[in-house]
């Protein structure tokens, strides 16, 4: 692929604390592999004719021919402006400890030939007066003379001159102890990252997080009374001390990329897949402020990442990519392999949470006490925003009168945590399922009853922060599917049947209430018509595997009746052009929105991203092509009267129009073809009023720009602008894609072998973009959830993949064989409800407490509070 000027490439500027500024440019390369051929006129796309509906994956045949989309695809010669004699290669020389003093690195095993053309260290650094922490908490590189600051930082970064010279040197380089000499024990630090969350509710007192304004200075009395009355046993407790242990993403693509350091221009190119291009090319310009490599020019082809789960969310990958690139000569070529990313990629934090739960003896649930503590390793990312989502999932499905809950992230030198696989809610479940169905045996009360006397519900209930329930949560009816399911009715039968063939049985229930969205987003969202009629669509947003450039791909077909020919993700230029500001003042700005664009979590993409691509498909329709079939129709019906067939516009007994004709009497009337649209979600989406062509319109938009091209836009007059309450910033969360879930499994009482024999899931998804990838995605979370409660496991300490020894070979993840037979049960929409939820984790969450108490069904209450549950644990725990 030549990727060449054939891009117009938009550019924005960061302005440093120096006060210099760095122009940056991200390129979106899934657009270009997108668009290789256009189409004529009349054809509608190929992966997707029928207006909402695909027939395969929008970057379907790109993947399945084996195109350039992935970082780990490409090199130097693959980009016009770049040179074309080859690339240079990097290696990290990495500790495999953090608690003893380094004394040196040592290359001289390695031949005269297989020498580094470069030797990157912290001394390199200081010299070149580089950034050393930059957006890090601990420098980039370790230093000699004091130990590492955590499991796999640097000592050292080699550029080789060849990809042979490079697979020579790394092959007697990695692993090998006498690289790096260790010297004297030192002892590790653990400290608290900021913010620690602390939530109380006491509904006696009318006392909560969102309502009381005394609430910062009353919070530890009401929090020690109510811990009180659960100490003096007022009701019936259960409590249970809680372990999950840190896991790895495993996404398909370990991390990889290409930079390349122009010192003409002062200009560094980067290559990445990546899961916030803004946000690579913000930390960039960060390490070279003031250094003695200026950069004035920062341009990012973004790719596909080839997998997330969270994984790559403030990644460190691209800025040491960034730091090491001025000191090659040619392009740098960077691409770990498994062994070097468990040791150094981001993973689900390692947790130890305990909790209280009171419920009297009619089954109502009184109060709840928990705390939440997560190892985040030595770099902040979003680990303590993810010990705050556990707190804020501690009540799950359920109203819970009292409730103190309380979380951290710690930092310390082990595996890096972040936002990984669940981001907190799993740990919650786990907790509060359990010891719901641990209350239902000890108070003779069927379990499917005792969560149904204490249901969340619209308008009935609170979250943990006082927050009210904004949404149809659909529980009643979940709960009476899975209770009326045949793997829950015939439990007992099968049981003893199992028990015939010398098998242990048992079928565990579980709900969660997974957040999606932090209640407080704002997003972007673009659609261009093109002069031949095809539909682009721009979004900053990432498809990280998840299926959302097919879906954002459908979502200009609910005003235009047609789906896009192509998709531009990760697109920053276009939106940072628009020079938007949060910050209110009098008279309002017209370029004020309340909330900016934020990150680009699996989750966003079904109600967030794509309510914004399905407005601006509004925008064109009311300011271009309503307009333009006015003229041809010599008529004025109003938009509510407009509908699609067969590619055509129709309007109640009006002749209809071809798509074709619509688009070239729009352009011969010079209508705008390009709508750029932003919205802001707290609790609500903002609205306002705009002047379109066709008349005044409100819409769930805070901002509408408009334009011939991409380069020519020009606000539309926004009015009546509507923003959602303040008290809603206090919520916490609104938006809950809530699941519920059957499971089946068995135990061979000799070997302790756990087996997951069959999964049934409801979940409440809201309207579905695209039915297969959400069953797609269901399927993965199952598998997911497996691994993590039986199989994966990071070990924190020297003999885990810090050590940078691990592999498949010692990490277990479930394969097809460990793989159920699952029955996905979606419900239909809420009545009312015209959006999606996101569910990107949505059905994996209840999937581990219900094996958890499936196997307490099988071994006859036995209850494992530690994971993975492994084949040792229950033959220990049948003694």
């Amino acid at each position: 692929m030549d990727i060449s000027s054939e891009v117009t490439r938009r550019t924005f500027l960061k302005v440093l604390a120096s006060g210099a500024t760095v122009s940056l440019s991200v390129t979106s390369l899934t657009a270009l592999a997108m668009n290789a051929s256009r189409p004529r006129m009349t054809e509608v796309p190929e992966w997707a004719p029928e207006p909402g509906k695909a027939r395969w994956r929008i970057d379907g045949m790109q993947k399945v021919l084996g195109q350039k989309i992935y970082a780990r695809d490409f090199k130097a010669r693959d980009f016009k402006d770049w040179p074309q004699d080859g690339e240079y290669f990097l290696y990290a020389v990495r500790c495999d400890r953090y608690d003893q003093v380094i004394n040196s690195y040592d290359l001289s095993m390695l031949p005269k030939e297989l020498q580094p053309v470069a030797v990157i260290d912290a001394a390199a650094l200081v010299a070149k007066k580089m950034n050393l922490a930059s957006n890090m908490n601990s420098p980039f590189l370790a230093t000699i003379g004091k130990p590492a600051d955590f499991f796999g930082q640097p000592v050292v970064m080699l550029i080789f001159a060849s990809f042979d010279i490079y697979r020579h040197a790394v092959k007697i380089l990695q692993f090998n102890p006498d690289v790096i000499s260790y010297g004297a024990k030192e002892s590790t630090r653990r400290t608290v990252y900021s913010p620690a969350t602390s939530y109380v509710r006491d509904d006696t007192q009318n006392f909560n997080y969102v309502y009381s304004a005394d609430y910062q200075t009353r919070q530890a009395e009401v929090a020690k009374q109510i811990k009180a009355s659960i100490d003096s046993q007022t009701w019936p407790t259960f409590a249970r001390t809680f372990y999950t242990q840190t896991i790895d993403p495993m996404f398909m693509e370990p991390e990889s990329g290409l930079a390349w350091y122009d010192p003409g221009p002062q200009q560094l190119n980067l290559v990445l897949g990546t899961q916030s291009p803004t946000g690579d090319a913000y930390d960039a310009a960060g390490i070279f402020e003031n250094s003695a490599y200026p950069v004035k020019d920062i341009d990012l082809v973004s790719c596909y990442p080839g997998g997330g789960f969270g994984g790559r969310d403030q990644s460190y990958f691209s800025m040491y990519l960034s730091m090491a690139a001025p000191f090659s000569a040619k392009p740098l070529r960077w691409a770990q392999n498994r062994f070097e990313q468990f040791q150094i990629g981001l993973k689900r934090c390692e947790t130890h949470f305990r909790e209280t739960l009171a419920v009297d003896s009619s089954g109502m649930i009184q109060a709840i006490d928990c705390n939440f503590t997560l190892n985040g390793g030595d770099q902040k990312n979003l680990s303590p925003y993810v010990a705050q989502l556990a707190a804020l999932s501690s009540m799950s499905c359920y109203n819970i009168p009292r409730a103190v809950a309380t979380a951290s992230a710690m930092q310390t030198p082990q595996l890096l945590g972040g936002s990984q696989r669940g981001f907190g809610g799993p740990q919650a479940f786990i907790a509060i399922e359990t010891l719901l169905d641990e209350a239902a045996q000890a108070l003779k009360i069927d379990p499917f009853a005792l969560r149904r006397k204490n249901l969340l519900a619209k308008n009935r209930g609170a979250t943990v922060t006082g927050a009210p329930i904004l949404q149809d949560l659909q529980l009643d009816d979940m709960l009476k599917r899975l209770e009326q399911h045949p793997l829950w009715q015939n439990r007992a039968a099968v049981q003893q049947a199992k028990k015939r063939e010398g098998l242990l049985y048992g079928v565990g229930f579980a709900m969660s209430n997974e957040a999606y969205g932090t209640s407080g987003d704002g997003m972007f969202g673009a659609v261009q018509i093109e002069p031949t009629g095809t539909i682009t669509v721009y979004t900053p947003y990432v498809d990280m595997g998840n299926g959302a450039a097919t879906a954002l791909g459908l979502a200009p077909a609910a005003y235009l009746g047609r789906n896009a020919n192509s998709i531009n993700m990760g697109e920053t230029q276009l939106f940072d052009a628009l020079n938007l500001t949060t910050k209110p003042a009098t008279p309002t700005p017209p370029n004020y929105v309340l909330k900016s664009s934020g990150s680009s979590s699996a989750c966003l993409g079904a109600f967030y991203q794509y309510h914004v691509v399905e407005q601006a498909g509004l925008a064109l329709i009311l300011q271009s092509l309503l307009p333009a079939a006015q003229a041809l129709w010599k008529a004025s019906p109003p938009a509510s009267a407009l509908s699609w067939k067969d590619n055509r516009l129709h309007a109640g007994d009006l002749p209809s129009l071809p798509w074709s004709a619509l688009i070239k009497q729009a352009m011969r009337m010079k209508l705008p073809m390009v709508a750029v649209v932003h919205a802001s979600y707290v609790g609500a989406f903002a609205t306002a009023q705009y002047a379109f062509t066709s008349g005044a319109a409100t819409v769930p938009l805070d901002y509408i720009a408009m334009g011939a091209t991409v380069d020519t836009l020009q606000p539309l007059t926004r009015s009546q602008l509507n923003n959602p309450p303040a008290i809603n910033s206090k919520f916490g969360r609104t938006t809950y894609a809530p699941c519920g879930s059957l499971v089946a499994a068995t135990i061979n009482p000799q070997s302790g072998q756990i087996a997951i024999e069959s999964v049934v899931s409801v979940l409440c998804a809201g309207v579905l973009h695209c039915p297969q990838m959400v069953s797609g995605q269901s399927q993965g979370a199952i598998a997911m959830a497996i691994g993590n409660v039986l199989l994966e496991h990071c070990p924190n300490n020297e003999s885990g993949p810090g050590n940078g020894t691990w592999n498949l070979n010692k990490y277990a993840i479930a394969r097809s064989t460990d793989i159920p037979k699952q029955d996905l049960v979606i419900l239909p929409p809420a009545p009312g409800e015209t959006t999606a939820r996101g569910i990107a984790e949505a059905v994996m969450c209840p999937i581990a407490p219900s094996i958890l108490n499936a196997l307490a069904m099988a071994t006859g209450g036995q209850r494992y509070t530690m994971l993975p549950v492994t084949a040792h644990n229950v033959l220990e725990s049948l003694k």
